[in-house]
């Protein structure tokens, strides 16, 4: 708890957010040569419970023949905190072939003095670890938190414990030191992570998810690699609005 609080110190000592209200992020989804689908990843500034919050925001759905073969069309939903980044609710929406799946999980960070409390939907109340994380708000958590930690060491892993598809599950992100790679927009220099995942229905090892982050104050996920059990699958970024910091990562032409 005490390291929370001077992280949100320091965050307004130097004003430094990595990220703001209003920015979108778009990409591309290919699986090998194949134009599969498309992924939006949207901050934007909402009033929740009479409460200021984030509404973080993730959709990734097919197109083409990957539509016709998969037909994907998953949301996320996270309604946060902007002074912690802790979730007030979240909403999983999954459309994947037949496969449905919706449901909500209510945040309680502030009743108890040690620990916070989750209600799902689907499993009723859980008592969890203060300040957890549903699974699309610990990206945005980990993206300002990085703003004020020291420089990573190869290998070096950060854990966020997280409530994901209603178990207590800690994510878990080894830093696999930084590259610079080839995008639409140039060349942009970046931080190399891989996620320890759960393996099983998606991935076949927890070293199957790999994701370059943008090595500024940013922390832009750029590009995510997925080793499925159809193959790779690349997601790219192809857009961006309203970045809160300068886009110093990418190198000049």
């Amino acid at each position: 708890m005490l390291l929370i609080i001077l992280n949100f110190n320091l965050y307004a000592q130097n004003g430094t957010k990595a990220f703001v209200g209003g920015e979108k992020l778009k990409y591309q989804i290919y699986y090998g040569f194949i134009n599969g689908g498309e992924a939006v990843l949207q901050v934007n500034e909402k009033i929740f419970n009479n409460k200021p919050a984030y509404h973080l925001y993730l959709n990734g759905r097919t197109v083409g023949i990957a539509n016709t073969l998969y037909n994907v069309n998953d949301t996320y939903e996270s309604y946060t905190d902007p002074a912690t980044h802790w979730p007030y609710f979240s909403i999983r929406n999954i459309h994947e072939g037949r496969y449905r799946h919706y449901s909500t999980q209510t945040w309680d960070h502030w009743s108890r003095p040690d620990s916070s409390i989750v209600i799902s939907s689907k499993t009723g109340k859980v008592v969890v670890v203060k300040g957890c994380q549903d699974i699309l708000s610990s990206v945005y958590y980990l993206r300002n938190k990085m703003l004020t930690m020291p420089p990573l060491k190869p290998d070096q892993t950060i854990t966020v414990e997280t409530y994901f598809t209603d178990e207590k599950y800690p994510l878990t992100v080894r830093f696999k030191g930084y590259e610079t790679i080839k995008t639409k927009f140039g060349m942009v220099k970046c931080m190399k992570f891989m996620p320890v995942v759960i393996t099983g229905r998606v991935f076949k090892t927890k070293d199957d998810l790999t994701i370059w982050l943008t090595n500024d104050s940013n922390f832009i996920p750029i590009r995510i690699k997925f080793e499925i059990f159809v193959g790779s699958v690349y997601c790219d970024l192809i857009e961006y609005k309203n970045l809160a910091n300068e886009f110093t990562a990418l190198e000049n032409k």
